[in-house]
């Protein structure tokens, strides 16, 4: 489990870091959207 919010919480700092200009127009939700965006990338691929 911790491994999973470890995993969340580094693409959402690779999120911030590589897409900044995604955070002038979301700021705080964009880093959640990319997770939840890979998440659901992830489970259609394993469907």
């Amino acid at each position: 489990m911790v491994g999973v919010l470890a995993a969340g919480a580094v693409l959402a700092m690779i999120t911030d870091t590589m897409i900044p200009g995604a955070f002038e127009d979301a700021h705080l939700l964009i880093g959640l959207i990319t997770v939840a965006g890979f998440l659901v990338s992830f489970a259609l691929s394993h469907a």
